[in-house]
């Protein structure tokens, strides 16, 4: 079976692997996370991923469809992400061929007639939006990702993988620095301070403004002068820029999707990647579609590098220290974040953070 050489952001993962052990995952949020970009995912492939502190298999069938299981075999513990090969529409074990469907349930064993019960691995939901593979994390079923409804037809829009990068933190820093409008002023606008206004934030839904300081300040470097931020989950932030103060409703000529999954205590992936609407068909546009999406690709890339090598390293403090020049949107986030996590350790979750609100 031919494999694709492992991505940089692969093999950095699996050398973290060789020298720790195996840790429990602290609580996260319930929602739609990161799994992989469609692009790095073709049909008849199968790749190892771990998140949440548990390994998994992702594998994409013959026939496009998705699934993602517990990579440890039932049968004998095998690696089905790294020894199974996809036959068909299953995911097939390398050690002794025992195949599994996307569900986790194992539909034939060679040499036998029956089947036994506990054959079969635990699977969770997967689905496919905005050029990106999402896995669902809770106990819910799973909800629409809404805030992506407008990308679903593929002939409108172009789906364009950012990066992916390896984060030595835990999943709420990361997190949470897109809510956080004081920085921008000294890492992605220099000189030109901005400020958020938050718009909605009730279950599952938070969404906020960002906008200059200065009313009349609208010229911001390498963006619009308003963005509005709309959190897919509590955390991943679908940002889309906007003509004024107001919410304009119109289906976005372009939306940046930043997405944060948890890969292990103190490991964190943090992806970019953008959803940009085509000016017409590819029939008739090809080459100014291609030649904007390339453009806007390479701004964003430029910005996002601008607080990466802060984020790879960030660590909560010990005690929180608030300034007025941070606003009300990171603690807003928190209580957000926080409300969202699963109904056991929310109780816990809120006592440690109780001195954020």
């Amino acid at each position: 079976m031919t494999r694709r050489r492992p991505r940089p952001y692969d093999r950095e993962l699996q050398n973290l692997r060789l020298h720790v052990g195996h840790e429990r995952q602290g609580p996260v949020p319930v929602g739609w996370y990161f799994a992989r970009f469609s692009r790095h995912l073709r049909r008849g492939e199968v790749v190892p991923v771990t998140y949440m502190a548990q390994e998994y298999a992702l594998f994409r069938t013959h026939g496009g469809q998705l699934g993602m299981i517990d990579s440890q075999c039932c049968h004998m513990g095998a690696d089905l992400g790294r020894c199974g090969r996809v036959s068909e529409e299953r995911l097939v074990c390398g050690f002794h061929a025992w195949e599994f469907d996307r569900d986790g349930t194992c539909r034939k064993i060679p040499g036998v007639g029956r089947i036994p019960s506990r054959a079969a691995q635990r699977s969770v939901p997967v689905t496919e939006l905005g050029g990106i593979i999402w896995f669902w994390h809770g106990s819910p079923a799973p909800e629409p990702l809404d805030e992506l409804d407008f990308a679903e037809d593929r002939r409108r829009h172009l789906y364009l993988a950012g990066e992916v990068l390896v984060c030595h933190a835990d999943l709420l820093p990361i997190g949470e620095h897109v809510t956080d409008a004081s920085h921008w002023a000294y890492t992605h606008s220099p000189g030109r301070p901005m400020t958020s206004v938050q718009l909605r934030d009730e279950g599952r839904r938070f969404s906020f403004l960002i906008q200059p300081a200065d009313a009349d300040d609208t010229r911001i470097y390498h963006f619009r002068p308003y963005t509005l931020i709309s959190m897919a989950s509590p955390t991943t932030a679908v940002a889309i820029p906007q003509p004024g103060p107001r919410p304009d409703g119109k289906p976005p000529r372009m939306a940046f999707v930043a997405a944060v999954s948890p890969v292990r205590p103190g490991v964190t992936l943090a992806t970019w990647s953008l959803v940009v609407r085509k000016f017409g068909p590819d029939w008739l546009l090809w080459p100014a579609n291609r030649l904007w999406a390339a453009f806007l690709w390479r701004l964003v890339r430029r910005n996002h590098h601008a607080d990466f090598d802060i984020l790879r390293w960030m660590r909560p403090v010990a005690k929180d220290l608030w300034s007025v020049a941070d606003g009300p949107t990171v603690r807003a986030y928190r209580r957000f974040y926080r409300r969202n996590l699963p109904p056991a350790t929310e109780k816990g979750a809120e006592e440690r953070v109780s001195g954020m609100s």
